[in-house]
């Protein structure tokens, strides 16, 4: 171990008079080895037999591998860039107003190289990337106690961002103790596909697995959620004895996809593959899902599923020492590992209990993704952000050295500092091109129907909606678009259909065709006409007075009435003509109204009324 140290100790001494001669610097022939004595000290600093990784070796309170530099007044740009290249440095940003550089060094031997820097004739100073101070530690009490969280740097992250209440995060599992204070207002929905008969988490993991991803942070309450703002989906898909079988699975992460989860968390599995579930995986990762699965508790290469897929992001265990667990599956399949063993976190019975395994790593990575995606930007323009988020999180983990962990232990500040040179996209100013594909335009149509749309967009659609005679009628937001109609319940008349497609800027454009519905809903009434008496006749005061109605309907007439002065005086049943010969003898002296009454099918009634006098 001295030797280890005292080669380190050679490695940064040597770099150091490198930068303080600057005559050497010049010379071209020097800067590979220059830039192999860095990569040396990274390599040293990562193997040192002590154990420590590369996050112990750079204390937090500044950002590792950036260095702040400001070059004398006098020195001409262009030797400040000669100089700063053949060093083995790279320029990240330029502070001009300040003139000052953000140049990546190596980790790990940030303080050393700014004191040389420093006393270099040609440079003013040159300092780390300090924090500012006050980290935001939750002031949950049993935060102390999340070992995790402080060695993958969430405090620190939290300064950053505390993500957004509109991610949703689905935990697909055992179900959700929703009566749990430190989740009960974070739950959203509550859907079961497991064979219990409740949503409620009676078996107690699935309540773990979602505070680890997303308890409610800095509420004075228990733990803290690595998510902290996100909001929780309980999609319960084992039943209280955490079994489930494969279509329950299934069709949990169909669900979440389908209603808005960002990430779904499988802190499940089986060394069983399944297609389906794949699909699965596969469909919720199309429509813009990060998938976070466990890699399984069997100390073995064995790929385990659904964390083997594809589109999934396998995680693996590890503990306060930074070393892999020793139950965690392991392998070329695994994409990263997070902290799993003596996590403490919710449980059911409003309680917290301490438990291990690479369920408890698995929703760790869940956070982290819900953080990001208020982060990061589409920066392939294919229309999601899921992709963003994990290549994000890969990138940015820890080496501490172990091998078949993929890219490493999760590092969330590390993560979401990166970020922060994404630069933001021109604004998507193209709306969709949209059209109605079927039924055609002027068309008679009758019956259930396919209403069929087509639309595309330069970055992506995100809706269609379709509006009949102005009416919002339904919305699809997964092509093909396609909406069934029951033409029987509208008028047999002639209607107008507007498809509105939307893209993810919010950019619409619409499409609009007209349709005459046969066999549609009847809302015409019967046009019924008094044909005797005349309005405004005079009868004699006694004799007979023939009182005669017909009536006319596009469906057909099923009854008229008859009334004088509002009485009912006869009723003509499945007929278009009633009359009756109404006695006068007994009508008084005066004006009265004769009304008829026509009625279709549909009980849509026709009126007509006249008025006689009856003179002395």
């Amino acid at each position: 171990m001295s030797m280890q140290k005292n080669i380190l100790v050679v490695i940064i001494v040597i770099l150091i008079l490198f930068i303080l001669v600057e005559g050497f610097l010049y010379c071209s022939g020097n800067r590979n080895l220059i830039q192999q004595l860095q990569t040396s000290l990274l390599q040293q600093s990562k193997t040192e037999e002590t154990g420590k990784t590369e996050e112990n070796l750079v204390p937090a309170t500044f950002a590792p591998g950036k260095l702040l530099v400001r070059f004398k007044d006098n020195v001409p740009e262009e030797k400040q860039k000669k100089m700063i290249k053949d060093w083995g440095f790279t320029v990240e940003k330029e502070i001009k107003q300040i003139k000052v550089k953000v140049v990546s060094v190596s980790e790990g031997a940030e303080e050393s190289l700014a004191k040389a820097l420093s006393k270099n004739p040609n440079i003013d100073w040159a300092e780390p990337d300090y924090i500012a101070e006050a980290l935001s530690i939750p002031n949950d009490p049993y935060f102390t106690n999340q070992w995790g969280m402080t060695k993958i740097q969430a405090p620190e992250a939290w300064d950053i961002t505390i993500g957004s209440s509109s991610t949703n995060i689905a935990i697909v599992d055992t179900g959700i103790d929703s009566a749990h204070s430190d989740l009960a207002d974070k739950v959203i929905s509550n859907i079961n596909f497991s064979g219990s008969g409740t949503t409620n988490d009676v078996y107690g993991h699935g309540t773990h697995v979602a505070g680890i991803a997303a308890a409610i942070t800095n509420n004075a309450i228990g733990v803290a959620g690595l998510g902290y703002t996100p909001t929780i989906m309980n999609v319960k898909v084992l039943d209280d004895m955490g079994m489930g079988a494969f279509s329950w699975i299934t069709s949990g992460i169909i669900w979440a996809a389908d209603n808005g989860a960002e990430v779904i968390n499988m802190s499940l599995g089986s060394s069983y593959y399944s297609s389906a579930m794949e699909d699965a995986v596969n469909y919720a990762w199309k429509k813009g899902v990060v998938v976070v699965a466990a890699a399984g508790n069997n100390a073995t290469t064995t790929p385990y599923y659904p964390a083997y897929y594809t589109n999934c992001i396998a995680v693996a265990a590890t503990d306060a020492n930074d070393a892999i667990a020793s139950f965690s599956n392991y392998g070329d399949w695994v994409d990263v590992a997070a902290p799993g063993v003596s996590i403490i976190s919710t449980y059911k019975g409003n309680s917290y209990v301490y438990r291990s395994g690479t369920s408890m790593a698995s929703p760790h990575v869940a956070g982290l993704a819900a953080l990001l995606f208020t982060r990061v930007r589409d920066t392939n323009g294919n229309g999601f952000l899921n992709d963003e988020v994990r290549s994000y999180i890969e990138a940015n983990c820890n080496d501490i050295g172990v091998s078949g962990i993929g890219s490493g232990r999760i590092n969330v500040y590390k993560t979401v500092s990166a970020t922060s040179t994404i630069p933001s996209p021109p604004p998507d100013t193209t709306p969709p091109t949209v059209s109605i594909t079927s039924p055609p335009n002027n068309s008679t149509v009758s019956g259930t129907i396919s209403v069929d749309v087509s639309a595309t967009d330069n970055v992506g659609v995100s809706r269609v909606e379709l509006y009949k005679d102005g009416v919002l009628f339904a919305t699809d937001n997964t092509s093909p678009y396609s909406f069934a109609w029951d033409t029987t319940q509208d008028t047999s008349a002639s209607h107008k259909l507007e498809a509105k497609a939307y893209d993810t800027s919010g950019n619409a454009s619409i499409s609009s065709i007209t349709v005459i519905v046969k066999g549609g809903k009847d809302v015409t009434p019967p046009t019924v006409s008094i044909i005797s008496p005349t309005d405004g006749q005079t009868v004699p005061p006694r004799g007979k007075l023939l009182i005669d109605a017909k009536a006319t309907d596009e469906i057909g007439v099923v009854e008229i009435d008859l009334y004088m002065d509002s009485k009912l005086i006869n009723s003509c049943l499945n007929t278009n003509e009633c009359f009756i010969n109404f006695s006068l003898n007994n009508l008084k002296f005066g004006s009265h109204t004769i009304t008829a009454k026509s009625y279709d099918a549909q009980n849509n009634i026709g009126s007509a009324t006249i008025t006689i006098t009856k003179k002395k």
